[in-house]
Order: structure tokens, then C-alpha cells, then sequence
């Protein structure tokens, strides 16, 4: 999206504490120490950006990265024909505009805003200064895209499972792995939607309904009007191979 239609805004604030913690690999700033990530503060914009306000748009032309300071940003792809699909949902500390941060490309698929967000947008020739005068910056950078191939390989493997649940499973354990918490008890997945799951993985909400309610049953998951906690990751890894 052009620059005037985002709101500047006086202070995104850090990266929390948990954030800086956990993650290592998936968000680019949690690596790098004040100096660096002052720097990084310096060289961006900053911009605020309303529910369903597009971050960038498939087949603009690639103008960079934005990493999210704060809220929720879904990726999403049009199909041939015309049907909406749902990549995968970034939280604070991600960025969007990957996989072609350089050079003269066009985005694969969509960023937008679910709720309010804010995040620091660094064009390509932020992103060219930065390398070269951040080492820690260009390895963090790294480790995302590396991050993020991984994210979407899954997904590819996910949609070619040949069943709605064992898509739905297989996308349900990568969740909890990359949501950087103790594995051996309860993971938070946020508030997840039975709708963004059937888009994530092409199938029907009541399918999907069908497959959650299972796994409630089980004891495996318990689901709310706000979030997702798997109460047994051991469990929910089992139904892959059973």
C-alpha cells in the first residue's frame, strides 16, 4: 500500500520481554542487542493500519518488509478462481513481505490487518543500508526467511494431505510448535476461528467443526469464544500416524 494510506504513529514501543525471549529464528528483532535495534527503529517507518487495511497486495510490486510491532496479520492468496485462501496468521514480532525482500518482484500473496496493527516498514533500500551496516540484522533476517520457508512447506504438505483431518492435525501441531511455549503442558493457540482453519486449509467449516469437536471429546484440545489450548501435544501428534 502507498505511504498515505497509513497513519504515523509516536511510539510502537519494543518487543515484549516473552517475545525477546522465545522465538529465536522466527522474529527478526529478538536477536539483536539496543544499539542494533535502535538502529533498525531509526531506519523504518512507522505506520498504523485498521482492520482489514492491506499491508501489501498480491502482484504490487515488492517494496520491502513490515514487521509488526503490535496485533494481527493474516496472509492470504486468490486462487484462479477467485477463491480467497488463508496462508497463515503473523503475530508481533513476525514481519510480512517475504519471500522476495530484494530486488524487482512482485508479492506472492496478501498482508491484511486483522484488527488494529501497527508495524515498522522498511523499504528495500532500508533493508540494503541495514545489512551492511548490521551483521546481526542480515543473520536475523536470515533466520526469518529460513523460518518462514519452513511455514510454508508445511502448509504445501498440509494441503496435500488427502484428508480434511489430517490436514487440519498436521497444521494444528505446526501451530503449537512455532508458539514457542513448554510442550509438555497446555499451548495456547489464540483465538482461532473454525472459519481461518477451513481457508488455511481448504476444506468446510462444518468438516472442521466435525474434526475439533473429536478432538475435544478426546480431551486433546478444549476450544472458547476467544482461544485454542491443546491440553495433549503428544496426543495430537498420535492422530497423525494412527
Amino acid at each position: 500500500m502507498g505511504r498515505s494510506h497509513a497513519h504515523e504513529v509516536a511510539d510502537p514501543g519494543e518487543p515484549c520481554a516473552e517475545q525477546r525471549r522465545a522465538g529465536t529464528g522466527r522474529y527478526v528483532l529478538n536477536t539483536l542487542d539496543k544499539p542494533d535495534l535502535d538502529l533498525v527503529m531509526r531506519t523504518g517507518r512507522l505506520a498504523s493500519y485498521r482492520n482489514r487495511q492491506y499491508l501489501l497486495r498480491e502482484g504490487e510490486p515488492a517494496s520491502g518488509i513490515h514487521i509488526i510491532l503490535s496485533g494481527i496479520v493474516e496472509s492470504t492468496h486468490s486462487g484462479t478462481q477467485g477463491r480467497e485462501l488463508m496462508l497463515s496468521t503473523w503475530e508481533a514480532g513476525d514481519f510480512v513481505g517475504a519471500p522476495y525482500i530484494l530486488g524487482d518482484h512482485r508479492h506472492s500473496w496478501s498482508a491484511r490487518a486483522l484488527g488494529r496493527v501497527e508495524a515498522l516498514h522498511l523499504d528495500q533500500d532500508a533493508i540494503r543500508r541495514l545489512i551492511a551496516q548490521s551483521p546481526s540484522f542480515a543473520v536475523a533476517l536470515i533466520e526469518c526467511l529460513g523460518f518462514k520457508g519452513e511455514t510454508y512447506s508445511m502448509l504445501a504438505q498440509t494441503l496435500a494431505g488427502q484428508k480434511a483431518a489430517e490436514r487440519l492435525v498436521l497444521l494444528l501441531v505446526k501451530m503449537c510448535e512455532n508458539a514457542a511455549q513448554d510442550e509438555s503442558g497446555p499451548i495456547s493457540l489464540g483465538r482461532i476461528t473454525q472459519a481461518n482453519l477451513a481457508r488455511m486449509i481448504g476444506a468446510t467449516r462444518q468438516s472442521i467443526s466435525l474434526i475439533l469437536n473429536r478432538l475435544q471429546d478426546d480431551g486433546i484440545i478444549s476450544t472458547g469464544p476467544t482461544k485454542m489450548v491443546v491440553n495433549d501435544l503428544a496426543a495430537l501428534r498420535k492422530q497423525i500416524t494412527d
